[in-house]
């Protein structure tokens, strides 16, 4: 059997993910597809708009037959990190034939080159990016000036040209294909990458259309939230599958959904508020004088969105900003997250859902894998002891991200903890 990997966060699925998941099936003539999904808390640092059981059952229902999911300590994290926990997972299945992910390029030779290059980190191009760095742009715009003038320098080993360079480099899509292919190159992994053209909007967009980014869906629900209209429309129906809608309209009856970033400000507003700077210089991203910025914004800021405009600057990204605060809301600071990437990666799978082919792939994740396989938390941690490991640390981030994650439900009901303890993974039949 082969198999197809690919690595997702369905906020929520869309025509555009359909697209990706069929042709990638096509292209990789797979008989069955392990997806990697985030969970609560997603790689720009925000909350999903529902649950990742909820996205589960969408993967599901269109055709994915096994959900695993990436733990908070590497979905919150830069392009780089999560790229290469949710990579490590896929490898550690000893499974997977291929990753298959959809970029603005649509062509596989370019990003393989550079993503190689990425993962061989020539002194050359640290010493480039330092110096981009040191001209105060952001992490992203240095490194991508400085592979461009490396590329340009060394010449005689690519044919790729000024253009299409520009082109890989400054599309996100792009940008994260290039981290999977540093990932498969460091792990040494058997795992052939594929990738498909993207179609449709921009992730940016917020144009509503067929085929709409998942921005423009969550933009769309957020305004007719705020507006007290019904939060699901014709236009949105038009812009996913009807199983998806239908999901969507259950989960926001149910009250566990929509959830946004600003349902948040309270909570890190009263963290920021009462954490030092000293205290804020332990989180991951916060360098230069960051934590002047963030404690001066908290003052004076009375919503997140004020916050982040507050504390943002060409260097300092909002994507980055957001990481900071999701971090510092789920207490993952520097010292945690480098515990975690000295034990070599994520420790588990935590099984999210399966259909009737993922249940074979089920058993054979069982039969090769070299991580444990976690269908029901409570066999492997207990709600009521301290973690004895970094696994079991690695899993009790993941069940405070998710008591945390509750908390903003708009029913009271969907607001108590635990949830981990008492959510199995969805089967479909």
């Amino acid at each position: 059997m082969k198999v197809l990997g690919i690595i997702t966060e369905y906020n929520p699925f869309h025509y555009g993910h359909q697209i990706h998941l069929n042709k990638s099936l096509a292209k990789s003539k797979a008989d069955a597809t392990i997806c990697i999904m985030s969970g609560s808390f997603l790689q720009r640092g925000t909350p999903a708009i529902v649950n990742q059981w909820t996205r589960t059952k969408m993967a599901l229902q269109q055709g994915v037959d096994l959900v695993i999911q990436l733990p908070v300590a590497y979905t919150t994290r830069s392009a780089q990190y999560f790229a290469y926990g949710a990579v490590k997972l896929l490898t550690a299945t000893n499974t997977v034939d291929y990753l298959c992910f959809g970029s603005e390029l649509g062509e596989i030779g370019p990003l393989k080159l550079i993503g190689k290059l990425l993962a061989a980190e020539p002194k050359e191009l640290e010493q480039l990016i330092k110096k981009e760095l040191n001209t105060g742009v952001s992490y992203p715009v240095a490194r991508s000036k400085a592979l461009s003038k490396f590329l340009q320098i060394n010449s005689n080993s690519t044919d790729i040209s000024p253009t299409k360079l520009k082109t890989i480099l400054t599309n996100s899509n792009n940008i994260l294909g290039l981290e999977y292919i540093r990932a498969l190159t460091n792990l040494e992994s058997p795992i052939t990458p594929l990738t498909i053209k993207r179609e449709g909007s921009d992730y940016h967009s917020t144009r509503l259309q067929k085929i709409a980014s998942a921005s423009a869906i969550r933009e769309e629900v957020k305004k007719n939230y705020n507006s007290k209209q019904p939060l699901l429309n014709a236009e949105l129906a038009n812009s996913m599958p009807a199983s998806t809608f239908k999901l969507l309209e259950t989960a926001f009856e149910d009250g566990v959904g929509p959830i946004f970033y600003e349902d948040f400000t309270l909570q890190i507003l009263t963290l920021l508020r009462r954490t030092t700077r000293h205290q804020l210089r332990n989180y991951e991203g916060v360098t230069g004088g960051l934590e002047n910025r963030i404690k001066d914004a908290a003052t004076k800021a009375t919503s997140l969105s004020e916050l982040i405009k507050l504390i943002k600057t060409k260097r300092f990204t909002q994507t980055r900003i957001q990481r900071i605060l999701t971090q510092l809301l789920l207490g993952l600071n520097q010292k945690k997250l480098n515990k975690f990437e000295l034990a070599g990666g994520p420790k588990y799978f935590r099984i999210l859902g399966f259909n009737q082919q993922g249940r074979k792939l089920l058993k054979l994740l069982k039969e090769r894998a070299k991580l444990p396989v976690i269908t029901k938390l409570s066999n492997h941690f207990r709600s009521n002891q301290q973690p004895k490991d970094i696994r079991q640390k690695m899993l009790l981030a993941d069940i405070k991200a998710n008591n945390i994650y509750s908390l903003t439900s708009p029913k009271s009901i969907a607001r108590k903890g635990g949830v981990d303890f008492y959510r199995h993974p969805i089967v479909l039949t």
